[in-house]
C-alpha cells in the first residue's frame, strides 16, 4: 500500500500527540520513509503543519457536529478530522468532494474503515451548514482562542505584558508559513555574493539591512540540495537570534562561551563575527548535541569553535574566564510558534517552573565572565516570568552587576521570531 500525503500527514500528526517530538523532524523523516516526491511533500507539509497549527479551531468545530469527545475516537480518526475539516475549511485549492472522499479513504487505509460511516457524515454535515465556525461562548480571550488557534492562558498573558494591539498583531503572525532567515558564513563568502549564488539557483532572497549578514528566503527553501549549502557558504538562523548576537557584541581574537549552544546557530555566528579568530566554547548538557554543534562547525569551516557536554547550571572552573558569555536558556518556546506550532499547546502548569532553572544557569554563567566583559541572557519566548522577571532577579541579588541593553522582539519592528535579550556587565 503506497503511503500518499494525506496518509502522510495524519501519521505525522498522531506520533507527534503521542511523542511529542519536534513538528519539522518528525515530518520530513516520515517524508523521506513514505517515499514522497517533492509535489506530495508539499501537500503533506501544507496539511499537517496547516491542521496542527489551527487545531483549537478545528477541535471547536468537531465539538459541534461529532456525537463523541474527540478523545473518545479511537485511533487516528480525530486527525483525518482534523485533516478533512483544515483542506474544507482553510485550503481553497482543493476540490471539497476531494477533501471529504479522501478523508473517507484514509479510515480504510489507516485500519479504522468503521468509522469510513462516521467520518463521512460528520464532513458532509459541516459542508451543508456552509463551513461555518460555531459561535463561540465566554469572553473576547476564548473567542480569541478560536480564532487564532491560541489558549486562552496565553492570550491574556501577552495581553496583560504588551497589551491589547500588539498580542493581536502576534496572534496573527502565528499562523502561517513564515519566512526564512539565513547567516551568510562571511568567513568564507560576502553575503552580497550569497544572494547573487542564491539567486542564480533559483532561491528568491535579498539582503537585510540588519544584522549584517542576514538573508531573507522567500518560500520553501530545499536547504541541503543546494550547492551554497554543501559549501559551507550559510547556516539556517531567525533574524531574532542573529539580533541576539549582535547586541552580545563578540569581537576577533576574543574567548567567547555558549552555555547552552545546540544546534549551533548562534555558536556559528559567534564564530564568524570573531572572524575565526579566537575561541568559541559550545557547551550543551549532552554529548550526542554538542557532536551536532561540532558537525556544523566543521561544515562551515569555523575552527575556532570547540564543542563539548557540560550542564550549564553547574559551575565548571577549569573552563576559565571569557570576554564573552551567551546564555541562551531553555524556555518554553512561545516566541517561535509560527515555526513550531505544537509548542503553543503546552500548558501553564508545564512552563511554571522553567525560570528557577533559567535563573540558576544565569547565576552559573555570571561566574565565567571576566572583569568588564559582556553576558547576554537570551530567550525565544514572550513571557515575562521567563525574561524581564529573572533579570530583575538576577541584578537584584548581584548589586555590583548592571544591565547595557535589553531588547523584546515581537516582531513589530522587524519580522522576526519572538525574542528576548538583555546584555550584562560585572561592575
Amino acid at each position: 500500500m503506497k503511503k500518499n500525503a494525506r496518509y502522510t500527514a495524519v501519521q505525522a500528526l498522531a506520533r507527534q500527540q503521542d511523542c511529542q517530538a519536534y513538528s519539522n523532524l518528525l515530518l520530513e523523516s516520515l517524508c523521506r520513509e513514505n517515499g514522497l516526491d517533492q509535489r506530495d511533500t508539499a501537500f503533506a507539509s501544507a496539511v499537517f503543519y496547516g491542521t496542527l497549527e489551527r487545531r483549537l479551531t478545528l477541535d471547536h468545530i468537531l465539538k459541534t457536529y461529532c456525537s463523541k469527545p474527540l478523545e473518545k475516537l479511537s485511533g487516528p480518526v480525530p486527525h483525518i478530522l482534523r485533516t478533512g475539516l483544515y483542506q474544507l475549511l482553510f485550503m481553497d485549492g482543493v476540490d471539497d468532494y476531494a477533501a471529504v472522499n479522501e478523508s473517507v479513504s484514509l479510515t480504510r487505509m489507516m485500519g479504522c474503515a468503521k468509522a469510513s460511516g462516521f467520518v463521512n457524515g460528520v464532513l458532509r454535515h459541516f459542508l451543508r451548514d456552509g463551513k461555518a465556525v460555531p459561535k463561540v461562548e465566554g469572553d473576547r480571550f476564548h473567542r480569541w482562542e478560536v480564532d487564532y488557534s491560541c489558549p486562552a492562558w496565553l492570550i491574556k498573558r501577552w495581553v496583560e505584558a504588551y497589551g491589547e494591539e500588539a498580542s493581536l498583531r502576534m496572534l496573527e503572525a502565528s499562523l502561517g508559513r513564515p519566512p526564512v532567515y539565513l547567516r551568510a558564513n562571511t568567513c568564507r563568502i560576502s553575503p552580497e555574493e550569497l544572494v547573487k549564488q542564491l539567486t542564480e539557483q533559483g532561491v528568491e532572497c535579498h539582503l537585510e539591512e540588519t544584522p549584517t549578514g542576514c538573508i531573507r528566503v522567500e518560500g520553501h527553501l530545499p536547504v541541503e540540495r543546494l550547492e551554497a549549502f554543501k559549501k559551507g557558504w550559510f547556516h539556517v538562523q531567525d533574524r531574532a537570534s542573529q539580533l541576539c548576537v549582535a547586541l552580545l557584541d563578540p569581537q576577533p581574537g576574543q574567548r567567547a562561551l555558549d552555555v547552552c549552544a545546540a544546534p549551533g546557530g548562534k555558536t556559528f555566528t559567534i564564530a564568524q563575527r570573531m572572524e575565526n579568530q579566537g575561541l568559541v566554547v559550545a557547551r550543551d548538557l549532552h554529548q550526542k548535541r554538542a557532536n551536532l554543534v561540532e558537525r556544523g562547525a566543521e561544515r562551515l569551516g569555523l575552527s575556532c569553535v570547540k564543542a563539548s557536554a557540560g550542564d550549564a547550571g553547574h559551575l565548571d572552573p577549569q573552563m576559565g574566564l571569557f570576554d564573552r558569555v551567551l546564555c541562551d536558556v531553555p524556555c518554553s518556546g512561545f516566541g517561535i510558534i509560527r515555526r513550531k506550532p505544537e509548542i503553543k499547546y503546552k500548558s501553564w502548569e508545564s512552563v511554571q517552573g522553567l525560570p528557577e532553572i533559567q535563573y540558576k544557569i544565569l547565576q552559573t554563567s555570571a561566574h565565567y565572565l571576566k572583569e568588564d566583559g559582556r553576558l547576554v541572557y537570551s530567550t525565544c519566548t514572550l513571557l515575562p516570568e521567563e525574561n524581564e522577571r529573572v533579570v530583575e532577579r538576577f541584578l537584584k541579588e548581584h548589586p555590583d552587576w548592571r544591565l547595557e541593553e535589553q531588547r523584546t522582539y515581537t516582531g513589530q519592528a522587524e519580522d522576526s521570531d519572538g525574542f528576548f535579550a538583555a546584555a550584562l556587565r560585572k561592575g
